[in-house]
């Protein structure tokens, strides 16, 4: 009986090598920065979608929504604009970012460690594209 235990246990931790542990996804880490990369652009306060996705509290409670239409490939829709758009596929997510946003929703959406995520995206007026600088537009100099 004690043999049979032993190999049970060593099977055990045979099969949950830290390959086959998957850490958990999180909004401020994972999420936001697939968010400012390709939905703040709309999802944003003045801006065509009618929900903003700038920060945890506004974006958890859509967690399955958004799950659903990345899943479906129904956001974001570029398709729309491809006349304008130099590639075929800009603004789509990849099967990575999809998969992380899966895994977030899957696993309950946890928020993570504020100080985990990254710079604000600042918007120029009229700009569907994030300012990269990282410095808020607002408070530029003249000079």
């Amino acid at each position: 009986m004690k043999r049979i235990g032993a190999i049970g246990l060593w099977l055990m931790a045979a099969t949950t090598t830290p390959a086959t542990i998957t850490p958990t996804v999180t909004y401020y880490r994972d999420v936001l920065p697939i968010l400012q990369s390709h939905c703040q652009s709309c999802h944003r306060p003045g801006q065509v979608a009618p929900i903003s996705f700038r920060s945890y509290r506004e974006t958890q409670p859509w967690a399955e929504a958004i799950k659903y239409v990345v899943v479906s490939k129904k956001m974001p829709p570029w398709f729309a604009e491809t006349h304008f758009v130099p590639a075929p596929d800009h603004g789509k997510l990849t099967p990575r970012e999809i998969e992380t946003v899966v895994r977030w929703v899957d696993q309950g959406a946890p928020p993570g460690d504020p100080k985990d995520a990254p710079p604000p995206a600042y918007w120029l007026e009229g700009r569907r594209h994030p300012d990269t600088s990282g410095r808020d537009p607002s408070r530029r100099s003249n000079s």
